[in-house]
């Protein structure tokens, strides 16, 4: 049985994404993850940023295949480095808001932007409905990418 509808409402602040490509076959990932899990005891989570671990599936050749890859999060590292007109992908290998980052400092917010609000509504079975109603006119087409971040049991 499906559970209940849910609907999450964001406010029209701009919330900082933070992405880690990771791999258990790569020995200098622990850090960055033990780094990463570090955030989920600062007071802007959810709020001020979201973080996500992103398992790549370029290093099960190794032996070891890592059961959280995924070939998808291997095309999304790959997809920015394109972008950056980088050589190479790494782990571990940050990424705030699209752009390559090093954690050396503090998660920079979104200085203030207010794109506009997003209502989400997950449906019984998994199906959602998106409406962002922007705070402007945006140019083009918008691109929306769910990640879920928890299963319900």
């Amino acid at each position: 049985m499906a559970g209940p509808q849910s609907v999450l409402e964001s406010t029209e602040q701009r919330v900082a994404l933070l992405e880690l490509f990771t791999s258990e076959g790569c020995s200098s990932c622990p850090p960055a993850e033990a780094w990463l899990r570090t955030l989920k005891e600062k007071p802007g989570l959810w709020k001020e940023f979201v973080p996500i671990a992103f398992h790549v599936d370029y290093w099960n050749y190794l032996g070891w295949k890592d059961p959280f890859s995924s070939a998808d999060y291997t095309r999304r590292q790959r997809e920015y480095a394109a972008r950056w007109n980088a050589s190479a992908i790494y782990t571990p290998g940050f990424v705030l808001n699209g752009k390559e980052w090093t954690p050396k400092g503090a998660i920079a917010s979104s200085s203030g932007e207010t794109p506009g609000k997003l209502r989400l509504t997950v449906k019984p079975g998994g199906q959602a409905d998106i409406l962002f109603v922007p705070t402007d006119k945006r140019p083009g087409p918008l691109v929306v990418e769910v990640a879920p971040l928890a299963q319900q049991i």
